[in-house]
């Protein structure tokens, strides 16, 4: 065999274009016949339609004609005989009959010199029937108004309306329109019948040849479905000469792309693969490390002791980390060291054992615990610190009630004792207003106390309310123990920045999260869903959502209001502390029934948009 006799596909597929190509001509040609003849079929047969539909419509005129030139037969031998039947009897019921058909004759004549407008003969006899028919209504009217009281008379106009024969008149030229008509229905009949015959038959033979066509087309399509399958063989025959390069490709891309660190080692422990993470993370090029062992990616002790680890479990199948995944400590080719997550699966490739690693990097993930543990101290902290000036509030308000009274019975007092003549009383009367005095400056000093709670200095920012709701998301969920709540967020990515103290804004989010779960301990549905919006005045509206059992009517109005609560153990201060952080950013807070059961807590903050933030210097 030489290199003459070996066919590539390429060559194949090269051989095999010039004769495709002639073949789907060949088949394009008897289609394209056959839609031609169908389409020629069609519009043949549309116009034999519609010259069938105008020679029927030919055909009802001629037949509305003819119950018309009938109607007037009708309408005229009605009045005649309604004139002798109340001329012979007096009856008035025959002038009814009489009075109908007089008037409905002239609108029968008006409808048929309409319908035969277009015929000038039937207009000329239309016209001398028009003449003879108002002559005779004329002679009826006479005849009608003198009545059987005047029978000579009448019956002499009978006689001379006998000699003028005017009702032969007219029904000769009613039969001669009546003929003429039928004459006319007769020819247009007969184009009917014609036109039908030649629709059949020509769109008969047109649809023949059109299937014909088709038949010849299938045929050949057929055919070129066999050469195309062909064709397609010989491409996958070509294709698969590449497949080997195209998984290289794919394999070395994956490694390329894949976010954790992913490392191939074969029995010996050697490396032979070291995706580009892998190479960010270790620090070593995969060329420079390919061939070495893995452990140099080890710290001691494990460095010195991984090739009895792997010699263990291929002699005795135990498996310590393979399938199974296990926190462990890497080192960096600088020889620093970080925790990272190691997960190794096995697999088989040409009959050789290899083991792939992937390695994730947990010291971000240790830092945003710790970073997550501080805030949850700072908020605690907070949180106390802003109860504690809470309930000095509310004490200060409830104390300077009593305080004022006292000073009040105090001042009265002493104005009932300086008309008493006792000398003593001088004496209490000072007392009284030394002590007065006190009340007063007892309740300044709380006064004091009440502004600085209210007006107390905090650090506000420009900060992400989404960062916000995710750092508060993961305390609240930290604290819910087994319970199994799902937690959705729908943020408007719009609207995102806002001037607030970030601290207090967790709070007020933590307490409302926690309220939520606590509030679906025993429901079916444990659903959160916390979502952002656009609110009037340049405002940002907050919703936090439960599927709990929602909150009474007659407490929602006071549900903000210190010390009421619905929980057995609560102190109704964490929802009042809630409402004067909101109101001391300048925002509402409020709640509401959830529609799908539940509540709706909604608070709003001030929103700022990227262009009022400064950029950083």
């Amino acid at each position: 065999m030489n290199e003459a006799d070996i066919t590539t596909p390429a060559a194949v597929e090269t051989a095999t274009r010039p004769s495709t190509r002639r073949f789907i001509g060949g088949v394009t040609g008897p289609l394209a016949l056959a839609l031609v003849l169908f389409a020629i079929a069609g519009i043949f047969l549309g116009v034999n339609l519609a010259k069938l539909r105008q020679s029927f419509a030919y055909v009802e005129h001629t037949n509305e004609v003819l119950r018309n030139i009938n109607a007037a037969e009708r309408q005229l031998l009605t009045a005649e005989s309604g004139e002798r039947g109340f001329l012979l009897t007096g009856d008035a019921s025959y002038l009814t009959s009489y009075t109908r058909a007089r008037d409905d004759l002239p609108k029968v004549l008006v409808i048929l010199r309409e319908l035969t407008a277009d015929n000038p003969a039937q207009i000329a006899r239309l016209g001398e029937l028009r003449a003879n028919i108002d002559a005779r209504l004329a002679e009826f009217a006479e005849v009608v108004a003198l009545g059987p009281n005047h029978l000579q008379q009448a019956l002499a106009i009978l006689t001379a309306a006998r000699s003028r024969r005017l009702t032969p008149l007219i029904e000769g030229k009613l039969g001669e329109m009546r003929e003429a008509e039928l004459a006319l229905l007769d020819e247009r009949q007969r184009n009917v019948d014609r036109f039908a015959v030649l629709a059949t038959v020509s769109t008969g033979a047109m649809v023949i040849l059109a299937l014909l066509c088709a038949a010849i087309g299938a045929y050949l399509l057929e055919r070129r479905r066999t050469v195309a399958q062909l064709q397609v063989a010989n491409e996958e025959l070509a294709r698969s000469a590449s497949d080997l390069g195209n998984r290289e490709a794919h394999l070395q891309a994956i490694l390329d792309t894949v976010p954790d660190a992913m490392i191939i080692i074969d029995e010996r422990g050697l490396i032979q693969s070291f995706s580009a993470t892998a190479e960010a993370l270790f620090g070593y090029k995969a060329d420079e490390i390919a061939g070495k062992n893995v452990r140099v990616l080890m710290p001691s002790p494990h460095r010195e002791q991984h090739d009895s680890y792997l010699g263990r479990y291929l002699a005795t199948g135990e498996r310590r980390i393979i399938g199974i995944g296990r926190v462990v400590v890497g080192q960096r080719k600088d020889d620093t060291t970080f925790p990272m997550e190691l997960a190794v699966g096995e697999v088989q490739l040409s009959g050789r054992r290899q083991f792939i690693g992937f390695v994730r990097d947990l010291s971000q993930r240790q830092e945003r615990e710790r970073l997550l543990h501080e805030v949850q101290s700072e908020l605690l902290h907070m949180s106390r610190l802003s109860t504690m000036g809470e309930m000095a509030s509310a004490l200060a308000h409830e104390l300077n009630q009593p305080l004022s009274a006292m000073t009040n019975y105090l001042r009265g007092s002493r104005r009932l004792l300086q008309g008493i003549s006792d000398p003593k009383a001088a004496m209490i009367g000072d007392a009284l207003g030394k002590a007065a005095d006190q009340s007063l400056r007892a309740g300044a000093v709380i006064q004091r106390l009440r502004e600085f709670v209210a007006r107390g200095e905090t650090d506000r920012r420009v900060e992400s309310v989404r960062r916000i709701i995710e750092e508060t998301i993961a305390l609240a969920l930290a604290g819910a123990g087994q319970q199994a709540v799902q937690v959705d967020m729908m943020l408007d990515p719009a609207v995102d920045l806002v001037v607030v103290d970030r601290v207090q804004i967790q709070q007020v989010l933590l307490n409302l999260l926690r309220n939520a779960i606590e509030a679906m301990h025993d429901s079916e549905r444990r659903e959160i869903l916390i979502s952002t919006a656009p609110s009037d005045d340049g405002m940002l509206a907050v919703s936090v959502i439960d599927t709990g059992p929602g909150v009474a009517a007659d407490v929602t109005s006071r549900l903000f209001q210190p010390f009421v609560t619905t929980k057995a153990q609560g102190m109704g201060i964490g929802l009042s502390l809630s409402r004067t952080i909101i109101e001391a950013h300048g925002g509402q807070i409020a709640a509401e029934p959830n529609p799908q059961g539940g509540t709706i807590f909604r608070f709003t903050l001030r929103a700022v948009v990227a262009d009022e933030v400064e950029p950083a210097s």
